[in-house]
């Protein structure tokens, strides 16, 4: 599978909320049970047998093919989490217009995700994408054997696809997704070393361009945007991470009445480029202390993701008075891969020595607090995107499963503390002036 089929399967992974968000938890309603009876989910699972191709995994049966297709239907229209659970939030306590779940029916944005999830070709790829990380393989059959279940009839064919499903060998060709890191190529590969001296965008305002110290209850999250030459270099880009609840396996939600609490939780943290001339440009963002899943990133001036790593992300924690190493971010526009594809989107490493050096001459005292978290994969949440993929870090284990990742039933979350403050709203590339050196 080529990535530029899946455009920015790791790369362009985001999601649905836009700017900065600041939050609190939400209460998880019970799941409703499903009306659809089994004879109805074996009647719309085989939309995808086709004459012509279908979906196999060795050993399974067509029960499983089934379930697994109506979890990954549910999956693709919102409704479902792909780690097997089903958690509806009552829109009468958080905020509607940045929820997964409220963003197919909330308007501005929202809406526009929800419209598009809605159309049948990109939910059809949204749920390939789910069933081909469940161990789903897509074969496709040389016109000789479709033309030859094309002829069977009706119990006949029912038969064949029954059996064909769990087959050890199938005639074809096979399309499988194993892997969800990045993709390797060499015009991908980021040298260590800088190509450029570092610089600390804060704001495009000089008079806002202070970095204040960190809030009882802050870290903060340190990232760069590397520009190392090619297709990188003068881009702009885009990160965004959203607050996660780990023992849930899910987002946790600003509530309706944030404003009224004073509630300023950091909950959707925006990252965007300031100074897409830098080589090597560090963005220091002030957080509630907590938990973050990398839901996503984007390539270009002021350009919002589309796509969400809801089908597993990276999360990391980011604790009280520590200035968290996420990474760093390259842009790539257009980067021609070994295959004759090109790549739009944003490719991550982690290099914490040279960042903390890098920082360490431009602020000496948040060099000394920088710290590199641990990060985790495959952190599962609601899905609202009109791309729903996964990513993997590199070398990084997966989270140890969510205790309520089984669970549908009401719970009440952690109290979230309500003393940390966002960051202001990130600039864009034409309003950005010269970075603090």
């Amino acid at each position: 599978m080529k990535w530029n089929d899946v455009r920015t399967a790791v790369v362009s992974i985001a999601a649905v909320g836009v700017g900065l968000g600041l939050a609190g938890a939400a209460q998880a309603q019970p799941a409703p049970t499903s009306d659809d009876t089994p004879e109805e989910i074996a009647k719309d699972a085989a939309r995808d047998l086709k004459d012509n191709r279908f979906y196999n995994k060795p050993g399974a049966t067509r029960a499983q093919y089934d379930a697994d297709w109506q979890e990954c239907r549910l999956i693709a229209r919102g409704s479902k989490i792909i780690n097997g659970s089903t958690t509806y939030y009552n829109p009468a306590l958080y905020n509607p217009s940045i929820s997964p779940l409220a963003a197919g029916v909330g308007g501005g944005i929202g809406a526009a995700i929800g419209a598009a999830i809605a159309e049948g070709i990109q939910r059809r790829d949204n749920r390939k994408r789910c069933l081909m990380i469940k161990g789903w393989r897509l074969v496709k059959l040389p016109d000789n054997q479709a033309n030859s279940v094309a002829e069977m009839g009706d119990a006949e064919k029912q038969a064949y696809f029954n059996r064909i499903v769990g087959a050890e060998t199938v005639d074809g060709s096979i399309e499988t997704r194993t892997s969800f890191a990045q993709p390797d190529d060499p015009a991908l590969a980021i040298a260590p070393a800088l190509a450029g001296a570092p610089t600390l965008f804060i704001h495009k305002d000089p008079v806002k361009a202070v970095l204040p110290p960190l809030e009882p209850g802050q870290g903060a999250i340190v990232l760069a945007f590397r520009r190392n030459g090619g297709a990188a270099a003068g881009r702009s880009g885009m990160v965004q991470l959203f607050r996660y609840d780990p023992a849930k396996g899910d987002l946790i939600y600003q509530p309706r009445d944030w404003k009224k609490k004073g509630d300023k939780t950091s909950y959707v943290v925006t990252v965007a480029s300031g100074d897409r001339k830098a080589p090597y440009e560090l963005r220091v963002i002030p957080v509630t202390a907590g938990d973050y899943v990398l839901n996503g990133g984007s390539v270009g001036p002021a350009v919002q993701p589309t796509s969400s790593n809801c089908f597993g992300a990276p999360v990391m924690r980011v604790e009280a008075g520590q200035y968290a190493y996420l990474g760093d971010a390259s842009p790539f526009m257009g980067e021609k891969l070994a295959d004759g594809s090109k790549l739009f989107g944003m490719i991550y490493s982690r290099n914490f020595d040279i960042a903390r050096d890098a920082m360490a001459k431009l602020r000496p005292d948040i060099a000394s607090k920088m710290v590199e978290p641990t990060i985790h994969n495959h952190a599962t949440y609601s899905c609202a995107a009109v791309t729903m993929d996964r990513f993997d870090w590199p070398g990084m284990s997966d989270l140890p499963a969510a205790e309520a990742a089984t669970a549908s039933t009401s719970a009440t979350p952690p109290a979230e503390p309500a003393s940390g403050a966002a960051p202001d709203a990130p600039a864009t590339d034409a309003e950005a002036q010269a970075p603090t050196q």
